[in-house]
């Protein structure tokens, strides 16, 4: 009977593993979020320091979409030939790398999981910016990075309203106006670039 019951484990646990590879980066980090908020709440809150769902889902969002920022950054640095492109490429390399370091650390405190990479869709974003011809590139990167920062705007601010965690909101707060920064600066390119055509 033992033995039985080790089999129907092992064959649980592979069965788990294997399920766990059609997930993408995002959706494991939101999987092993809910875990550890059920088994703090089932502790009685006894981890003070945890994150709310609010809060978990927010950082795990926000983190996601500044990796994708960076790597277009970097595309955008080595494709574009066109400087202001280029600068704004810079940009969002560093800006969405030091908000990169301080979810990380807001993650840490509250014993939150973070993706180690983009989810499918954002990871699609880039590969399909990357396979444009230069010639085509700015415009759609910017595109791109105009509706981005509208969305990411909008995110910020319905988690300012939403999070309850002082340190995220703190953090939010401290982001929205670097955030409305870029928006007016890839606004700005885009209408250079429609100048342009």
């Amino acid at each position: 009977k033992m033995k039985t019951q080790f089999f129907l484990l092992t064959g649980m646990v592979l069965f788990m593993a294997c399920n766990n590879e059609s997930k993408d980066s995002v959706e494991k980090a939101d999987s092993a979020n809910r875990v550890n908020l059920d088994s703090n709440a089932a502790s009685n809150g006894k981890a003070a320091t945890a994150v709310s769902k609010t809060g978990a889902d927010f950082l795990v969002k926000a983190m996601e979409g500044g990796m994708m920022e960076v790597k277009l950054g970097n595309i955008a640095k080595l494709k574009s030939k066109n400087k202001r492109v280029q600068d704004f490429g810079n940009m969002m390399i560093v800006d969405h790398s030091a908000a990169g370091e301080k979810i990380k650390d807001l993650a840490s405190a509250g014993t939150v999981t973070l993706p180690g990479m983009t989810g499918d869709e954002k990871s699609k974003m880039i590969r399909d910016l990357n396979e444009k011809k230069a010639s085509d590139f700015d415009k759609a990167y910017i595109d791109a990075m105009v509706d981005d920062h509208k969305e990411d705007i909008k995110e910020f601010e319905s988690a300012s309203d939403k999070v309850e965690d002082a340190d995220i909101r703190g953090f939010i707060m401290a982001t929205l106006p670097v955030l409305r920064k870029h928006l007016d600066s890839c606004t700005a390119i885009q209408e250079s670039l429609e100048k342009k055509h």
